[in-house]
């Protein structure tokens, strides 16, 4: 079974107050806050000794913070965390408001865009899962509708099909990914 989590920057939070599994024969996925660095780190300690192949990190988490967790991961874990091109980046640093956050992540085998939210005071989650680019690009246009004000996607979205994903939403809000 592959292990997958992606790991969410929300203050007041934690894995016991914000999470969400998804689940398959083949996969598992958890998706989940920490309020804190430190508390971040206890939970990439967590992650690397319950054997997850692979642990995606929001974009707030700085690269000293990514560094640090790579390390953790000891090879074993292979670890990112979501980045933009220069002018996403612009657009995300333009961002008054970080409270809808839509996350699109590949999980082979499914055969419609399944939805999870994660639903606090100070983040709003909202984690697409999908099984190809054009389900993703469909997921994408959905988030923009309800009004997401950034995607991030899983380390799958190399930049070809990132930028497909923001080419479908026409730019309409910055797009992140942690293959970048």
């Amino acid at each position: 079974m592959i292990r997958y989590a992606l790991m969410i920057n929300v203050p007041g939070e934690s894995p016991a107050t914000y999470s969400k599994v998804f689940e398959t024969q083949e996969n598992y996925d958890w998706y989940v806050g920490t309020g804190d660095m430190d508390m971040a780190t206890i939970l990439m300690k967590q992650l690397v000794a319950e054997e997850f192949e692979t642990v995606n990190l929001c974009g707030d988490f700085d690269d000293e913070i990514l560094q640090r967790f790579i390390e953790i991961g000891q090879g074993t874990t292979k670890v990112s965390a979501a980045r933009y091109v220069p002018e996403e980046l612009q657009k995300l640093e333009a961002l008054t408001s970080l409270k809808e956050y839509g996350f699109i992540s590949l999980m082979p085998g499914i055969d419609q865009i399944e939805r999870l939210q994660l639903l606090s005071k100070e983040c709003n989650t909202h984690v697409f899962l999908v099984n190809d680019l054009e389900m993703a690009c469909v997921a994408a246009t959905e988030l923009v509708e309800k009004g997401v004000d950034l995607i991030e996607l899983c380390g799958w979205f190399d930049s070809t099909k990132t930028q497909a994903v923001i080419t479908a939403i026409h730019g309409k809000v910055p797009v992140g990914s942690c293959a970048i």
